[in-house]
């Protein structure tokens, strides 16, 4: 890969001096007490119980239901449907956008897209001329987490995680903030997950050296362009047949990646292991291909995978309809942590431990998804929204009549039922518009200028308009 194809970004931090003279002093002590007089037992301390790592993987652009184990016909992630066995596996859990930057925001934040204000990623916009050429030199704005809200990994670091982050996807990186809070962070773009891999090697002694370590790696292989990998890939019967066998064949290389790494790095010691998605794939389902404008299911079902052996997480499938906002105060209420309030999400950790229904507050939550489509030529923005309380799910459009769904009786959202149930929908209107009034009035906003490299990349993931 050219350089002019990769970004990367290696952030350290130095280990001050007093923290070195308590850690010598501490061995001084050990090494007194294991030489010295018999411990009495009476006076004798608890062992500290040190913190499990977190280690989360997201697959980008993953439909969950192409896994055998959630009734797909085929088996297309031994590794992965292996670790979902014995696992807590969410089999409702919903992304809050179709788009990578925005869905991911709110899982690295418990917030949902128009509280943290991350609406839109990269996205470049043919205004006058089909030639991607005339586009470089411009710019386009992004908007960036704001810096008062405090990430995922910047609350683990401050609670004492060395933090560790890779990512193949060109919105995961320093322009919207995700970088922030990690000693360790680089972006690769156009890159295969083996290359992510090797390239985090070099971090490997220092994440296996005892401390606890946040991890967070963000792959990219399984979103368009679908490179057909061997062995997996067998040709379709048609264009349609042969993207989703392409799609198949880029899930069963990187389990097998996933595979190696779970191996090499001992995930399966003292580990919270965390697989998520952040949004799905269209193959036409409802007219469409990619992640257009969409919420319907195919978009906004997300994977959502708890492992953590010896740690108390049940293997258990749970049907409770849950978010991306909730894994945040989940994992940090799982390793010990306390979630910052004023976030959107809930801890999700009593679904695992089995403890009774707190008020039922999870199962009676409408959950929500935004997608924003911008129309610079026109000078308009259009909103798209879904509020959901199982098994009811709304969409609006930003014209046209709002459309509910059954999603027990209709999963694939095929009948509106908006007519003969206008009550539901007027609650779900409702939830929504109180969401709405939440929004964050102006997020903060970066300026980015397109290379002949990066509208390269924006070409072949799709993200031109």
């Amino acid at each position: 890969m050219s350089s002019s194809g990769r970004q990367r970004t290696m952030l350290s931090t130095l280990v001050s001096s007093s923290t070195l003279l308590l850690g010598v002093l501490a061995l001084m002590l050990s090494a007194v007490a294991c030489g010295g007089a018999q411990e009495d037992d009476s006076t004798a301390q608890e062992p500290v119980v040190a913190r499990p790592n977190l280690v989360m993987i997201l697959i980008d652009t993953f439909r969950p239901d192409h896994l055998g184990v959630n009734g797909y016909p085929r088996e297309t992630a031994p590794f992965l449907e292996g670790l979902m066995r014995s696992s807590a596996v969410f089999g409702r859990a919903f992304s809050t956008s179709s788009w990578t930057a925005p869905a991911t925001s709110s899982l690295f934040t418990g917030m949902y897209p128009m509280r943290h204000g991350v609406t839109e990623g990269f996205l470049a916009h043919r205004r006058r001329s089909a030639n991607l050429e005339d586009l470089v030199g411009e710019k386009i704005a992004l908007n960036r987490l704001p810096d008062e809200v405090a990430t995922i990994s910047e609350l683990l670091k401050a609670s004492g995680y060395s933090t560790f982050g890779g990512a193949t996807n060109i919105n995961i990186g320093t322009e919207i903030g995700f970088d922030r809070g990690f000693d360790f962070f680089t972006k690769m773009t156009e890159t295969s997950a083996e290359e992510l891999v090797d390239e985090i090697s070099p971090w490997r002694q220092q994440m296996l050296s005892g401390e606890p370590y946040f991890l967070y790696l963000h792959f990219n292989d399984v979103h368009k362009p679908y490179e057909p990998r061997a062995p997996w890939f067998e040709e379709g019967s048609d264009p349609r047949a042969t993207d989703i066998a392409a799609y198949n064949s880029e899930i069963s290389y990187l389990d097998k990646v996933l595979g190696e790494l779970y191996r090499d790095y001992g995930w399966d010691q003292n580990t919270l292991l965390v697989v998520v998605s952040d949004h799905g794939e269209e193959f036409g389902e409802h007219g469409q291909y990619g992640h257009l404008f969409s919420l319907y299911d195919e978009l906004v079902r997300s994977l959502l995978v708890i492992n953590g052996p010896g740690l108390g997480i049940p293997a258990k499938r749970i049907e409770t309809p849950v978010s991306l906002i909730d894994v945040l105060p989940t994992v940090l209420d799982l390793v010990g942590l306390e979630s910052p309030e004023g976030r959107d999400g809930q801890s999700l950790s009593y679904l695992l431990t089995g403890e009774p229904k707190v008020n039922g507050v999870l199962e009676r939550r409408t959950l929500f998804a935004h997608r924003l489509q911008r129309r610079p030529a026109e000078g308009k923005e259009n909103h798209l929204w879904m509020a959901m309380r199982f098994p009811w799910k709304l969409v609006i459009p930003p014209r046209g009549n709002p459309k509910l769904f059954n999603l027990e009786t209709d999963p694939g959202e095929l009948d509106d039922v908006a007519d003969q149930h206008p009550d539901i929908a007027a609650g779900l209107t409702t939830e929504l518009m109180k969401l709405q009034a939440q929004a964050r009035s102006s997020g903060e906003r970066v300026d980015v200028e397109l290379d002949e490299a990066t509208l390269e990349t924006l070409r072949s993931l799709g993200y031109v308009e």
